[in-house]
């Protein structure tokens, strides 16, 4: 795949998921961009695990975007974020691949996960 092209499928993926955030229906994206419905699906997760990426990589805390729920809660920091990632970017593979965001929200799921990252910085 030429550099051109995978500037192509990044700007796509970008189109799909700005698209995706703010709004615009489904079947919309799909007609404009030329892509099935599954095609825009993935791209919305691919991105969405781009963004993810590059937040845990410059230590900052992951932005919700499991669904196209939180993706429009949230989009404003999505798409601040997605903005600081190149097209080139959303075209290679993930650097960071099984990244997993887990909500604390019970006192005792807190102790268990400090407990357990004691240990292993134990060993």
């Amino acid at each position: 795949m030429t550099e051109d092209e995978r500037r192509a499928k990044g700007r796509t993926r970008r189109l799909a998921f700005q698209n995706l955030a703010n709004g615009v229906p489904m079947e919309k994206i799909c007609t404009d961009l030329r892509l099935s419905a599954l095609e825009v699906e993935q791209a919305q997760a691919f991105v969405c695990k781009k963004i993810t990426e590059r937040l845990v990589m410059n230590r900052q805390p992951p932005i919700p975007c499991q669904g196209l729920r939180e993706i429009r809660w949230n989009r404003r920091g999505l798409l601040g974020v997605l903005a600081m990632i190149g097209d080139l970017d959303l075209s290679t593979d993930l650097i960071l691949a099984r990244i997993t965001v887990q909500a604390f929200d019970h006192p005792e799921m807190i102790e268990g996960a400090s407990r357990r990252m004691k240990e292993a910085s134990a060993k």
